[in-house]
C-alpha cells in the first residue's frame, strides 16, 4: 500500500528534476528579457548588433522552450501523483481540484510582482488533466499528437480573421507601467495577466498547446520512458537526430516565407511547431547527454534546483520586480541575461544549503501542506 504522502525527495527521477532546472534557468532568461522589453517599449532608435543578434539567439533558442517544457514534467508529475494517490484508495478528483485551487493562490501572489506569470494557466489547464488520467499511455501520446498538430491550424484561421491582439489592453498595461511606482506596477501586471493576456492567441492557442504538453507528459510516465532511458536510448537519438532536422527545415522555411512574403502562416501557423522541434531538440539532447553519464556536476546542479521549482520561479519573479520594473536600470539586454544567470547560479547554491537541511522548498513544502490538509516536518 502507497501511503498517502507526496514522493520523498530521495525517491524523486533525477533526470526529471534536471529537465525542470533546465527550464527554469529558460524561464528566467527569457522572463528578464521580457522585462528588457516592457523597460524599452518607447525606445525609437534601433537597437544596436550585439543587443539584436541576442535578441534573434535566445529567441530562437530559449523563448517559449522553456515553458512548453515544464508544461510536459508538469503533466508528468500530474500523473506520477495521481497514480500514487490512485494506488493508496485515497480521494483523486477533489484533491487534485483543491491542489489546482491552491495553485491559484500561488499563481495570484506571484502575479502582483510578474504579469507575465505562467502559473494561473497551469491551475486552468491542470483541472482538465482530470478528463484524462484514466486513459492509457497510447490514447494520451495520439490526443497530445492531434492537440499540437491541429492547433496551428486553428492559430492560422483565427490570425485571418485578425482577433489575436489586444492592443487596447497591451495600452492600459503600459499607461500604469510607464507611472513607475510600486502601487501601479502591481495594477500593471495585474492588467497584463488578467485582461492583456485573455487575448485570443493566449487564452486559446497557448492553452491549446500547453494541453497537448500536458497529456504528453503524462503519456510519457504512463510509458515508464524516464524509468527505461537506456531500453529507449536508440529511439532517443533518432527522436534528436529527427528534431534537429526538423528545426533547422521549419527556421529555414520562415526565413524563406519573411523574404519571399509567402501565406503559409495564414493557413498552417508555424510559430509553437518551430518551438516546439526546438523544445524537443534540446530537450532529447540533454536526455542523451544524462545517459551517457557525462556533465554530472551539472546535472546535479540542475536537478538541485529542479527539486525547488516553484519556490525558485517565485523568488525570481520577486527579484525581477524590484530589480528591474521598479528601478528600471539603463542596462542594455545582455545585463539583464547576465543577471538572470547570476540569480539562477545562486539559487543552486542556495538550493544546495536548503535541501541538505530542509524537507522542500518553502514554497512546495506549503503548497503539499495544503492540498493534503495537514502539517508535513519541514526540517530533516
Amino acid at each position: 500500500m502507497i501511503s498517502n504522502s507526496p514522493v520523498p525527495q530521495q525517491e524523486r527521477t533525477v533526470i526529471v528534476d534536471s529537465l525542470r532546472g533546465w527550464a527554469l534557468l529558460s524561464v528566467v532568461l527569457m522572463n528578464y528579457a521580457s522585462i528588457y522589453g516592457w523597460n524599452n517599449h518607447a525606445v525609437k532608435t534601433p537597437p544596436d548588433a550585439v543587443t539584436s543578434f541576442l535578441e534573434t539567439s535566445t529567441e530562437l533558442l530559449l523563448g517559449s522552450k522553456g515553458w512548453t517544457l515544464l508544461a510536459i514534467l508538469f503533466g508528468f508529475g500530474f500523473s506520477v501523483l495521481l497514480h500514487n494517490r490512485k494506488q493508496s484508495g485515497a480521494s483523486v478528483y477533489w484533491f487534485f481540484i483543491k491542489r489546482m485551487l491552491w495553485l491559484f493562490v500561488f499563481a495570484f501572489v506571484n502575479t502582483l510582482f510578474f504579469g507575465g506569470d505562467i502559473l494561473n494557466d497551469y491551475a486552468l489547464m491542470g483541472l482538465l488533466l482530470l478528463l484524462f488520467y484514466k486513459c492509457s499511455a497510447k490514447t494520451l501520446f495520439v490526443s497530445a499528437a492531434a492537440v499540437l498538430l491541429l492547433t496551428p491550424l486553428l492559430h492560422a484561421y483565427l490570425g485571418r480573421l485578425h482577433v489575436l491582439f489586444s492592443p487596447k489592453s497591451r495600452d492600459l498595461f503600459y499607461s500604469f507601467y510607464d507611472r513607475n511606482t510600486f502601487e501601479d506596477h502591481i495594477r500593471a501586471n495585474l492588467v497584463m495577466r488578467y485582461k492583456w493576456m485573455l487575448r485570443l492567441s493566449y487564452s486559446v492557442i497557448l492553452h491549446l498547446i500547453q494541453l497537448g504538453c500536458f497529456l504528453l507528459g503524462m503519456a510519457l510516465h504512463r510509458s515508464g520512458f524516464f524509468a527505461q532511458l537506456n531500453v529507449h536510448l536508440k529511439k532517443l537519438k533518432q527522436l534528436f537526430l529527427f528534431s534537429f532536422i526538423l528545426s533547422a527545415g521549419i527556421y529555414t522555411l520562415q526565413v524563406l516565407i519573411e523574404k519571399n512574403e509567402w501565406t503559409l502562416n495564414s493557413y498552417y501557423n508555424l510559430y509553437y511547431p518551430q518551438i516546439l522541434a526546438i523544445m524537443c531538440c534540446t530537450t532529447t539532447g540533454i536526455i542523451w547527454l544524462y545517459t551517457a553519464g557525462k556533465a554530472k556536476r551539472i546535472f546535479s546542479a540542475l536537478a538541485v534546483t529542479g527539486k525547488m521549482t516553484l519556490t525558485s520561479y517565485m523568488l525570481q519573479n520577486i527579484l525581477a520586480f524590484f530589480l528591474f520594473i521598479l528601478l528600471k536600470p539603463g542596462w542594455s539586454l545582455h545585463g539583464y541575461l547576465l543577471t538572470g544567470l547570476l540569480i539562477f547560479l545562486l539559487q543552486v547554491a542556495a538550493s544546495k544549503f536548503w535541501l541538505r537541511h530542509y524537507q522542500y522548498g518553502i514554497a512546495e513544502w506549503l503548497w503539499r501542506c495544503l492540498s493534503y490538509g495537514r502539517l508535513f516536518p519541514l526540517k530533516k
